[in-house]
């Protein structure tokens, strides 16, 4: 995955990039009181509070399609082969969520059910303090499935979106200096063939709003707040097994590390993909699921499996409940790991900035799924050459500046329904 970097963003944005040396110490200090906020509408409890057109409630607190929808709109997949299809559809809108601070960056992530031949369209726009409202964005056009010939699209992010008020890099908004929204709405349509009687589900839909973090920023090295090594014991998958696999996506190896750390908390939880739907897939080394979750997970314009949301929306294909977001620092993560709860996270490095990796990245994703009892974190990387060197020990002041620095913190976090996620850290906005 070519990581989107807030540097590159800077730039293409027009803004000044001014180059700071990252905060090195050796010394705990005190978490930076930072905006990152999470809100979440899950279950009809939370869908009432929003706005739906011609939609009705489904099977576990879902939405589906009522009728025959809201009437029909044409559709032609640029993937497929350029023949136009009717879908009816039906929207639910959420209600304006004021933030509090304006918003520089915003992720929304979701979880929809979509039988072969449906999708979804997940939307958002801000309003900026002028009170006008920016256009929608579409944030990502979503479906699990791959059956073309039934009737599927391919699953794809949007290009071509940026305006005077915002740039949309594949899956992250990114406000345009001086166009800042400070409330904003998200979207969703749920779409399926004209007659047809199945209807996608909308189960969840999160949105991640935040203010823009520069390097400066970071304060250090958390306190450790665990008194004890805790290790979740992930099953270990190496993406480097898989390279020449699947050319047609990405062929394995460095381009695989989302899908394959998406996999290790997959098969944590005991989700495993069913042997019938792994029957076709090609992996003489082992674990076709990695295979199979790349595929499933692939972007067709981003030409890659590395899109945030879309990892999230396929692990909810297996009954987990998943969205993105922000973690503030390892202290805050420790609340995750304490709750059985293992992590994935975005970041990048080179080699002389985390020498114990033994490589460097421009852009990565691995799973945090422990920490020793001096604090250093467990982490379960992909980016090794066999399944049996995945699970190493790094030191936790610079893995946790180079996960900061680098993506501000972002991290999937998947769990079954039944596990509850930790309490909020106390004076902060809820990241999640």
């Amino acid at each position: 995955m070519t990581l989107r970097t807030r540097l590159t963003w800077a730039v293409a944005l027009g803004a000044t990039a001014v180059l700071v040396a990252p905060i090195s110490s050796a010394q705990a200090v005190d978490p930076a009181v930072t905006d990152v906020t999470v809100t979440h509408w899950d279950g009809m409890g939370d869908f009432v509070k929003g706005t739906s057109s011609s939609l009705t409630p489904g099977r576990r607190a879902s939405l589906k399609i009522a009728g025959d929808g809201a009437g029909t709109v044409s559709y032609t997949d640029p993937f497929g082969d350029g023949s136009a299809q009717t879908y009816e559809y039906g929207t639910w809108t959420s209600p304006v969520v004021e933030t509090g601070y304006p918003v520089d960056e915003s992720i929304t992530s979701w979880n929809v059910d979509t039988p072969t031949g449906t999708w979804a369209e997940i939307q958002f726009r801000g309003r900026k303090a002028d009170g006008d409202w920016t256009k929608w964005f579409v944030m990502g056009r979503w479906t699990a499935g791959d059956d073309f010939a039934a009737g599927d699209i391919h699953r794809t992010s949007l290009d071509g979106q940026s305006d005077t008020d915002a740039a949309l890099y594949t899956d992250t908004y990114v406000a345009r200096t001086g166009h800042e929204p400070e409330a904003f709405q998200t979207k969703v349509t749920l779409l399926r063939p004209e007659g047809s009687s199945t209807s996608p589900a909308l189960r969840s839909v999160s949105t991640l709003t935040n203010e823009y973090l520069p390097d400066s920023a970071y304060p250090g090295t958390s306190d450790f707040t665990l008194d004890r090594e805790i290790d979740l014991g992930l099953p270990r998958f190496s993406q480097n097994i898989h390279r020449g696999e699947y050319p047609e996506f990405g062929g394995g190896g460095q381009v695989w590390c989302s899908p394959t750390s998406t996999s290790m908390v997959q098969y944590y939880w005991g989700r495993e993909v069913p042997a019938s739907e792994l029957e076709d897939i090609v992996a003489p080394n082992g674990d076709p699921q990695v295979d199979y979750a790349a595929i499933n997970a692939w972007d067709y314009a981003y030409e890659g499996a590395g899109n945030w949301p879309f990892n999230t929306a396929y692990a909810n294909r297996w009954g987990l409940e998943s969205f993105v977001t922000r973690i503030r620092s390892l202290a805050e993560a420790e609340r995750f790991i304490e709750a059985g709860i293992p992590l994935v996270f975005s970041l990048k490095f080179t080699e002389e900035e985390m020498p114990e990796a033994g490589y460097g990245t421009d852009g990565h994703l691995l799973v945090l799924g422990g920490f020793t009892a001096a604090g250093d974190p467990i982490i379960y990387d992909p980016n090794y050459p066999s399944n049996d060197e995945v699970r190493n020990v790094y030191t936790r002041e610079n893995f946790e500046r180079v996960w900061q620095n680098a993506t501000d913190g972002i991290a999937y976090v998947i769990r079954p329904h039944d596990v509850e996620l930790p309490e909020n850290v106390p004076g902060q906005t809820p990241n999640w």
